[in-house]
């Protein structure tokens, strides 16, 4: 099996697409990094560093942030676009501030590591996407190029075969999401300043403020985004096994992907089946704290339950069909 898996791994980073797919994994998230340095204003500058007494800086910050944003508001004239933006974003800042105050945490700098790591999450979607490419293609290129009759040749038997695509497929899913981390990770390191504290504090969907342990909620995030990598590669790779056909697999989970959220609120409105819905259930990160669900009903155990009846699914009817299929004629 290991043997089968290193064949099917060396294949896959022999193909160029798949180091141009690296590539610009990289190069993404060093533009997301370097980006927040570009655009640096003032405010942010300010906010870099505290001194050991930074409740008084923070205090004196947040005074200066009121004078600019009234002096704003009490002028004569109708405020322009910039003005306006300059007023919503010190209320923001006030408001992020103010809540550091009352809990007594020190704050971070606008552009930190915390955020820059979880920022990186935005991109969970894309790395979906080059996930279902190389799964759309991971057994229907063997029956487009004639090799899969190579394949089956061998001593081993055709579960293993289609287990070792599927294994390498989901370490690919894994790599990418790694690479991803790792060099946003690394870019971070020179590009944003280091959190003070352990703790994270971000704005709810509700527009309120809390706070947890960052190690606890990125690993929650990150977590939650495996499993819906693993999700999108078992259904692009059993319509791979199923179709024979790369265009097919590939067209079917795009549009899994891009339609699910609005197929899943369109059905919700009509009936309470739709909780029970792949795309109501592959995204966890819902479940994390300041977050919620769009469908009434939906709890983690259940979400999880689900995904794992689709999966299985997927992969029985992949396993099922491959071993049915005469392919040596």
């Amino acid at each position: 099996m290991i043997k089968l898996i290193v064949n099917e791994w060396q294949k896959v980073f022999s193909r160029k697409s798949n180091i141009i797919i690296m590539i610009f994994i990289v190069g993404l998230s060093a533009m997301l990094s370097f980006i927040p340095l570009i655009f640096e204003n003032e405010q942010a500058s300010e906010s870099s560093t505290y001194s050991q007494n930074w409740q008084s800086d923070v205090s004196q910050q947040i005074t200066t942030l009121q004078e600019e944003t009234e002096e704003v508001l009490n002028r004569d004239t109708e405020l322009s676009f910039d003005e306006s933006i300059t007023v919503t974003m010190n209320e923001s800042e006030i408001g992020r501030l103010s809540y550091h105050l009352a809990e007594d945490i020190e704050p971070p700098a606008v552009n930190n590591f915390y955020s820059s790591l979880i920022g990186a999450s935005s991109l969970n979607a894309l790395i979906g996407i080059f996930v279902t490419i190389a799964a759309s293609a991971m057994v229907s290129k063997e029956f487009s190029m004639g090799t899969i009759k190579l394949l089956l040749i061998r001593t081993q038997s055709r579960s293993k075969i289609l287990t070792s695509k599927y294994i390498t497929t989901l370490l690919l899913a894994f790599f990418y999401y790694g690479l991803l981390y790792l060099s946003t990770a690394i870019f971070s390191l020179f590009t944003t300043d280091m959190n003070p504290t352990s703790e994270y504090v971000f704005m709810t969907m509700n527009g309120e403020y809390e706070h947890v342990q960052f190690i606890g909620y990125f690993a929650g995030l990150v977590a939650s985004n495996l499993v819906y990598l693993v999700i999108i590669a078992s259904l692009a790779f059993m319509l791979s096994t199923i179709t024979q056909n790369t265009s097919l697999s590939l067209g079917v989970t795009l549009g899994a992907l891009f339609l699910g959220a609005g197929l899943t609120q369109y059905v919700a409105s009509r009936t309470d089946l739709a909780k029970y819905l792949l795309t109501a259930n592959w995204s966890l990160e819902n479940y994390l704290p300041g977050r919620m669900v769009s469908i009434e009903g939906l709890t983690l155990p259940f979400s999880m339950i689900v995904n794992a009846v689709y999966v299985g699914l997927f992969l029985g009817l992949a396993y099922y069909v491959f071993n049915k299929q005469d392919v040596l004629s």
